[in-house]
């Protein structure tokens, strides 16, 4: 091979190399934008809750040492660091911005509580929280919609979920409060206890049936009572998380009987306690209610279904 064939054989195998160098660049360039473009930009313009709503938020919700609590869009990790610091409890913060993560775990190990608090970079809405026991937001409010089904179907019930600023439209709040131009809102997650509920209760007669078919929006309930005698309505009705009670008035023949419920919701049965305030048979007796059928609900209040015109603030 002459010199002038192996000038040419070297330019070709240098073209060769230039030619795999912007190929792989090429591929590296656009592997790298693939990625940054996967990583999705926050939901929420950041903006910290103040310490001492912070600090209110925590009390409402009672956090003790044996809860876990979660903050959906941590920010700087302030609401985990100062229930696991005052309160024992462990804490989760969640955060799409890493530098945010980067910060949360600065202040964590500042404030000494590093074995109790973690943060995690990820999207809120893809993150399996439902160890939580207590569930911080501060969010704006079409997110606490898109986030409240998920709230619902996924936490145990009496699991507490407080929020800054914003409301959940028409789950309404077990409390509230203020504090300046700052509210704060507490929900408690409700069991479902819809349907039909049957339990026998013994009388100078013999053992007696009630039904107690249960309507259930979020955690309010209502319904009707069928006793041996007429159908009446429950009176002071109540659920919180899992727990149930009512109060039940009616007339046997020759008397007028008082008796309040109060019990457990667990699958499809109720363990608890009535007591009946007069009569033959006052005093305390256990009771325990079967559910027998579940109602078919044209609007899931577990769904974000809503009714009605939705606020300025939710459109």
């Amino acid at each position: 091979m002459g010199k002038k064939e192996r000038s040419m054989e070297r330019m070709k195998s240098l073209r060769q190399k230039v030619f795999h160098l912007i190929l792989t660049a090429g591929i590296m360039s656009l592997w790298t934008g693939c990625s940054f473009a996967q990583s999705r930009v926050p939901d929420v313009h950041y903006e910290p809750t103040p310490q001492l709503i912070v600090e209110e938020m925590l009390k409402m919700a009672e956090v003790n040492r044996n809860d876990i609590v979660y903050d959906l869009g941590c920010g700087d990790g302030r609401f985990v660091i100062t229930a696991a610091k005052k309160y024992g409890a462990r804490g989760v913060g969640i955060d799409i911005d890493p530098e945010r993560i980067k910060e949360s775990r600065q202040n964590a190990r500042i404030a000494g509580v590093q074995d109790r608090v973690r943060f995690i970079e990820a999207d809120l809405f893809e993150t399996d929280f439902r160890e939580a026991t207590v569930v911080a937001l501060y969010l704006l409010p079409e997110l606490n919609l898109q986030l409240r089904p998920k709230i619902l179907e996924e936490l145990r019930p009496g699991t507490r979920v407080v929020s800054h600023e914003f409301d959940m439209y028409d789950w309404p709040p077990d409390k509230m409060g203020s504090l300046g131009r700052n509210k704060y809102y507490l929900w408690v997650v409700p069991v479902d206890a819809g349907g039909q509920w049957r339990w026998t209760f013994p009388s100078p007669r013999g053992e007696e049936l009630f039904t107690f078919r249960i309507t259930q929006t979020f955690q309010n309930i209502d319904g009707r009572i069928a006793t041996p005698f007429h159908t009446v309505g429950p009176l002071e009705a109540y659920l919180i998380g899992d727990q149930i009670g009512f109060l039940l008035r009616y007339r046997p023949p020759g008397q007028k009987v008082e008796m309040r419920f109060q019990g457990r919701v667990s699958g499809n049965t109720i363990n608890g306690t009535v007591e009946v305030h007069n009569g033959p048979l006052a005093g305390k007796h256990k009771w325990v209610a079967r559910r027998h059928s579940i109602e078919k609900r044209e609007n899931d209040w577990k769904k974000a279904t809503f009714q009605g015109p939705k606020p300025k603030a939710y459109e």
